[in-house]
């Protein structure tokens, strides 16, 4: 019996994969596909500029998550043709804490052309984890077949572009804290096409030591309870709810995150959060407070304000892009951070799988005398 010809190379193929140790994900049944309001919604099974493909569309299928494949250090290698972001979520809990690795297509050639980033709660902070360290450059163009590979290992990821030898991004991942063991893929704000996904595990490595941050940096702070945001900057600038001042607070700490960011601390991140930290000084002198944020922000200094931003700022956060002058008395000083992040740029929120919340939230912040 003569066997056809089609058949003799999808054995070829799978053979290949088995003797490599990789395996086949993101197929159909063996995942849930998710759509932007979080529904279970339809796998679609599709044929995109020549590639057998699972189509991402980013509102009625955004996110295919694995059911049953769990992996802590890996190497999955996929083709993505994407519009606009298309991205593969690791250590995934569930479809609110990963983390994140994407690329923009449209971008491509920029060095806003990878980002990886931690989501905590739903949250899309793009605007704290950016270049030079975490957004890399690629040659990728939006709606054209390139290949990607990842690899995790202990806390490192390293991405390949179109089987590149040399990673186009290494970087350490920054919360450990993310443990989920599944996959997922995401595509926003546009369509992805994700063909050809095998993943295999690799052996367990020991963490790389994390690169001290200098001491300048602010990073111990304890923070309010989230309360409502108005519609107004008033209720930010001019006004606090003196329950929240009260109690109760929440301790915080993370020594390898210069961020502060808010939206870790809050299961649906949404409000105005107080944050305040002490400052001991053995005689009265001068500080300087380099800073930056997004959103809205109110700082005060014994209950003085030092600064205030009342309209809505929506960017790239950096080591110190703001500045003001701290008078710190002789003994305790504490400085306080009001803090709304930018749902209402997007009106009520920007909606996230099913929910309106915060997507970036939070403040950066480094003494110098």
């Amino acid at each position: 019996m003569k066997i056809p010809k089609t058949v003799l190379i999808l054995f070829s193929l799978g053979y290949t994969i088995c003797a490599l140790g990789q395996q086949p994900l993101f197929e159909r049944d063996k995942c849930t596909i998710l759509s932007e309001d979080n529904q279970p919604t339809a796998y679609i099974d599709t044929i995109f500029k020549g590639k057998q493909s699972v189509k991402l569309d980013s509102k009625k299928q955004s996110i295919a998550l694995t059911k049953a494949v769990e992996a802590k250090n890996f190497r999955i290698e996929m083709d993505i043709a994407g519009a606009v972001m298309s991205g593969l979520g690791f250590h995934v809990a569930n479809e609110h804490n990963y983390q994140f690795i994407y690329f923009r297509p449209g971008l491509g050639g920029t060095r806003e052309a990878i980002q990886y980033i931690p989501i905590y709660n739903g949250a899309l902070s793009w605007v704290f984890y950016n270049y030079p360290t975490y957004e890399k450059e690629a040659d990728i163009r939006s709606l054209e077949w390139f290949h990607a590979a990842f690899e995790v290992q202990g806390n490192r990821l390293k991405v390949f572009v179109n089987h590149s030898e040399e990673p186009q991004m290494e970087v350490k991942l920054l919360d450990k804290a993310l443990r989920g063991e599944h996959f997922l893929l995401r595509s926003m704000f546009g369509s992805s096409y994700f063909a050809n996904v095998t993943y295999k595990a690799l052996p367990e490595v020991a963490p790389e030591a994390a690169k001290p941050l200098p001491a300048s940096f602010l990073r111990e702070w304890e923070i309010s309870a989230q309360f409502p945001r108005d519609t107004t900057s008033s209720h930010l600038l001019d006004t606090v709810d003196p329950s929240i001042m009260s109690g109760p607070w929440k301790k915080v700490y993370e020594p390898d995150d210069a961020f502060v960011n808010l939206s870790r601390y809050f299961e649906y991140p949404t409000g105005v959060a107080v944050a305040k930290t002490q400052l001991m000084a053995e005689s009265a002198q001068t500080k300087i407070l380099h800073f930056d944020f997004v959103g809205k922000v109110r700082i005060l200094l014994n209950g003085e304000e030092v600064f205030s931003y009342g309209k809505v700022k929506f960017e790239r956060m950096f080591d110190g892009m703001f500045r003001t002058t701290l008078n710190l008395k002789k003994g305790n000083n504490e400085l306080q951070i009001i803090a709304d992040g930018d749902a209402s740029f997007f009106g009520e929120g920007f909606k996230t799988m099913g929910r309106l919340q915060h997507t970036n939230w939070g403040f950066i912040a480094r003494l110098q005398d």
